[in-house]
C-alpha cells in the first residue's frame, strides 16, 4: 500500500524520480488554449517541488499547491531562493511567497474554500500516484472542492500494470472519462509512446509507457 508515510520517505531518501528537471512541456504548449485570466489562481494537487510552479507564478498566476512533504516545499523555495513565510493552520502549514501559496497537508483535507478563487488545475503527478483502490476517492473530492468554473489539464500514464507495482500507477484512458465525462467535455490531445525516454522503467520490466494529455473543460 502506498500511504502518506511512503512518499514522506522518498523525499527524505531523495528517491524522487518523479521530479522533473524542466518546466513541462506539455504544460507550455498547452496552457494557453485554456485562455486562463492574468492573476487568476490555478492549482497544482501534489505538487512536490516543480518548476512548473515557479513557471506558472511567472506567466502572472496566483498559484496554490497542495504537498504532504514539509522537506519538499522547502527544498523548493530554497532552490528558487525564493523567500517565504510560513503560518500553521489547523489542517495545513501554509507557505507564501508573492504569488505563490502551498499548503502543506493531505489532499484529501482540501476544502472548497481553500480553491474558491480557482480557475484552473494542473494535474501531472496527483492523479498517477494514487493507487486503483484510491482514485475513486480522489476523483471524487478533486470534484467536490473545484470551483465550477475550472478548467484542467491531465497527464496520465498507461501501462501493464503487472509489469510494474507503481508509483507512477497506469491510469486508463476509460477510467479518465468514467469518472469525469459528468462534470468536463474531455478532449484527449494526444498520447505518446515514452518508453525509450525512461530507460530505468524498460529495466524493471515495462515492456511500453503510453503518456496522455487531456484538456478538461467545465461542464457545471
Amino acid at each position: 500500500m502506498v500511504d502518506n508515510q511512503h512518499w514522506l520517505d522518498r523525499w527524505k531518501e531523495n528517491r524522487i524520480g518523479f521530479h522533473e528537471p524542466a518546466v513541462n512541456q506539455h504544460l507550455k504548449s498547452y496552457l494557453p488554449q485554456f485562455a486562463v485570466p492574468e492573476g487568476a489562481s490555478v492549482f497544482l494537487p501534489l505538487c512536490g517541488k516543480a518548476l512548473d510552479i515557479t513557471w506558472l507564478a511567472q506567466q502572472g498566476y496566483k498559484v496554490i499547491g497542495i504537498e504532504l512533504s514539509q522537506l519538499a516545499i522547502e527544498s523548493f523555495f530554497a532552490e528558487n531562493s525564493l523567500d517565504f513565510e510560513r503560518v500553521e493552520s489547523d489542517r495545513f502549514a501554509v507557505y507564501t511567497s508573492e504569488n505563490i501559496r502551498l499548503l502543506q497537508g493531505d489532499f484529501f483535507d482540501l476544502r472548497k474554500d481553500d480553491l474558491s478563487a480557482c480557475r484552473f488545475v494542473y494535474d501531472r503527478a496527483a492523479l498517477i500516484a494514487m493507487e486503483l483502490t484510491d482514485r475513486p476517492r480522489y476523483y471524487e473530492h478533486m470534484l467536490s472542492i473545484l470551483p465550477r468554473a475550472s478548467n484542467m489539464l491531465l497527464i496520465t500514464f498507461e501501462y501493464e500494470q503487472a509489469e510494474m507495482p507503481g508509483p507512477p500507477f497506469s491510469v486508463p484512458t476509460d477510467e479518465v472519462i468514467q469518472h469525469y465525462k459528468n462534470a468536463f467535455s474531455i478532449d484527449l490531445l494526444e498520447t505518446n509512446e515514452i518508453i525509450d525516454e525512461r530507460p530505468r522503467w524498460r529495466q524493471v520490466g515495462l515492456t511500453a509507457l503510453r503518456e496522455s494529455v487531456f484538456r478538461l473543460e467545465s461542464r457545471r
